[in-house]
């Protein structure tokens, strides 16, 4: 099952499916159930903020050789 990883200012919620991490909206993440509770979750002021290394949705990442 999915886990919350933490909200966004904009009120989506930043979702970890497996090694995949998908924003969706508040009102989705309750209606699905996920855990923790949406009123638990931490506030982040951008995508990047709570993982160093993370890429905003739609960025790919290249290996380095």
């Amino acid at each position: 099952m999915a886990t919350g990883l933490y909200m966004l200012q904009d009120g989506s919620v930043m979702v970890a499916y497996g090694p995949r991490h998908i924003p969706i909206s508040g009102a989705q993440y309750k209606a699905n159930g996920y855990k923790p509770a949406l009123e638990k979750l931490t506030i982040a002021k951008s995508l990047t903020a709570q993982k160093p290394g993370a890429h905003p949705p739609g960025e790919r990442r290249v290996a380095q050789t």
